[in-house]
């Protein structure tokens, strides 16, 4: 028989040490701790580290541009202004794969397929210009096809309201906005402004997808006002052109300017360009030849020579000069005028415009006294407009003059000018003998930037005297006359030199430089007329008109009351001068330009 079998007993368990549990809760209680203190340290004080990491991979910086600043003639009139536009550009990773496309983005562009496709293949691998600054409604025409990869941006273009008629004053900015030309690279930092940044989202290909707003607000350019008047601008362009175009000539200049503040009311150069349309743009139209073409002056410097020789008592007011003759030998050259005379005091030496009597004049005044009065009038420096390009022109110093060079010194040969320096030079006249800086800015005081008192308000008052007649009957700027009002001014007309040590016979600089009205000088003008081919070449025909139409307008636009002791006969137009006319007139009272 079997037996039973053993009741089973479990073993009895064996109780666990106390410390294990306690090493247990310290392992989970350290891992929190260490689980806390990182992020502790991820979120405070790593946090801004590491949120800028972050950012990084998914925010971007979007450069937001700064418009433009305008620029104003002086009653608040728009000279250049930025306009908005747009620049269509493509990622050629997206963009290669619609060629079925392109010669439909083509035609609405408005260029040929395989100038598009150059446009493309031009650029980077993942940007590329497709055509830049459109007007909005073409640029949204092609962008209303929808083509995958093809992109705007926003951005603003140089407008030019005067077109061709201040280009070369005003300059020019390149396609990014940057002036490289004129008073838009003078005045660059002044207008440009400061570009701002906003931040946005961008998708793995670098397009934007959303704006979180803006980091940095854009800083607009500052407003440049300018002394310049539109109207008296415009009139001086068409006069100047006007003369160019009907005397064939190589090109003209003119500076128009208030004689008390010095402010600039127009400065012209003629030919000219579109700065609105890049396709004019050449070099050689971009000069603004107020400032930066020299030329020998010729007869225009005469009352400088007298004021000189006065000054220092040389001569009298009462001086009189003997010109009867075909020929003033001085060393081994011959001074002659063209019209000859007989005794000649000081206002007829201007009136009839006589070399020999500059010439004796001259070669009685100690030459560094001439040189003085030459360089403190502005001859030989920069104005101190800023204009690039400006020169200052050349006045050979005194020390090397010789017996020929005092002589040709006088009725200006020798030395070099600007149109801009001889309008300020005559400015001085016309301000009781106090030369004012010229400035192309609104001067609201109504006060020159810095003026200084080159000769006596006496030796000033003659000279206004003496040059009004120069622009009356039987003087050689008549044609300048403004009815209505009393004129002064002097008529230039110089051989070019041949950079041979002679003449060109044929070729000459016209010139006529004046101030009205002559009692009470508000406005003063200078005109260039450089190589006429047809027609009498004379600065009393060739530019005494220019001067004329422009004053006339001038005068009433700034309202300048009549003077009613002004002369009452109306001069002859060179444009209606007849053949007979012109020649009685070269014969009597032409310029003396040999």
């Amino acid at each position: 028989m079997t037996q039973p079998r053993a009741k089973f007993r479990a073993p009895s368990p064996v109780p666990l040490p106390a410390w294990r549990a306690t090493a247990l809760w310290a392992v989970v209680t350290l891992g929190l701790v260490v689980m806390m203190a990182q992020a502790w340290r991820a979120q405070v004080e790593r946090g801004p580290f590491l949120r800028d990491q972050g950012a990084l991979r998914y925010l971007r910086h979007f450069a937001l541009p700064a418009q433009r600043g305008p620029i104003l003639d002086r009653s608040g009139k728009a000279l250049a202004l930025s306009v908005p536009v747009q620049t269509l550009w493509v990622d050629p990773r997206l963009f290669d794969a619609q060629q079925a496309r392109w010669a439909q983005i083509a035609t609405a562009l408005g260029i040929s397929a395989a100038t598009l496709a150059a446009r493309v293949r031009g650029g980077g691998s993942q940007f590329a210009f497709l055509a830049r600054q459109r007007a909005p409604e073409r640029a949204a025409a092609v962008l209303a096809l929808h083509v995958p990869g093809l992109y705007s941006l926003h951005e603003d273009r140089r407008y030019y309201p005067s077109g061709s008629i201040a280009a070369p004053l005003l300059g020019f900015t390149n396609v990014d906005g940057r002036g490289i030309e004129g008073l838009e690279l003078a005045y660059n930092a002044w207008l440009q402004g400061k570009a701002g940044e906003e931040t946005g989202l961008r998708d793995n290909l670098g397009h934007p997808l959303a704006l979180l707003g803006a980091a940095r607000p854009a800083q607009a350019g500052r407003t440049l006002t300018l002394s310049i008047d539109r109207n008296i601008q415009y009139v001086a362009y068409t006069a100047l052109a006007s003369a160019v175009q009907r005397f064939q000539a190589r090109s003209g200049a003119a500076v128009l300017m208030n004689a008390r503040t010095g402010e600039i009311l127009a400065m012209v150069s003629y030919p000219s360009f579109n700065p609105n349309d890049r396709a004019d743009y050449r070099p050689g139209l971009y000069n603004n030849r107020a400032v930066a073409d020299t030329f020998e002056p010729g007869s225009v410097m005469k009352p400088f020579t007298i004021a000189a020789a006065l000054d220092d008592g040389s001569i009298r007011p009462d001086t009189t000069f003997n010109v009867n003759t075909n020929c003033f030998r001085v060393a081994h050259y011959c001074i002659r005028d063209d019209v000859r005379h007989d005794i000649l005091d000081l206002a007829q030496v201007l009136k009839y415009s006589s070399n020999i009597g500059a010439a004796k004049i001259s070669l009685r005044t100690p030459p560094a006294d001439l040189y003085q009065m030459l360089r403190s009038v502005g001859f030989g420096q920069v104005s101190g407009l800023g204009l690039p390009g400006e020169t200052g022109g050349a006045v050979p110093g005194w020390q090397g003059w010789d017996v020929a060079r005092r002589a040709a010194m006088a009725y200006g040969y020798g030395l070099s000018v600007t149109p801009l320096q001889l309008a300020a030079a005559y400015a001085a006249i016309a301000n009781n003998g106090i030369y004012v800086q010229p400035t192309l800015l609104r001067r609201d005081s109504g006060t020159p930037l810095h003026s200084q008192r080159i000769m006596p308000a006496a030796t000033a008052a003659r000279l206004r005297d003496w040059l009004t007649g120069v622009t009356r009957r039987g003087g050689t700027g008549f044609l300048a006359a403004i009815p209505g009002y009393t004129v002064a001014g002097k008529t230039g007309t110089s051989i070019m030199a041949n950079g041979k040590g002679g003449f060109r016979k044929h070729q000459v600089n016209t010139t006529f430089v004046g101030f009205a009205p002559a009692k009470d000088p508000q406005l003063v003008m200078a005109v260039v007329v450089r190589e006429p081919t047809q027609g009498w070449r004379y600065g009393g025909v060739v530019a005494a008109p220019v001067f004329r139409v422009t004053m006339s307008a001038a005068l009433h636009r700034m309202g300048v009351q009549p003077d009613t002791s002004a002369q009452t006969w109306t001069a002859t137009t060179a444009e209606h001068l007849t053949a007979d006319q012109e020649r009685r007139w070269a014969e009597g009272a032409g310029d003396a330009a040999h």
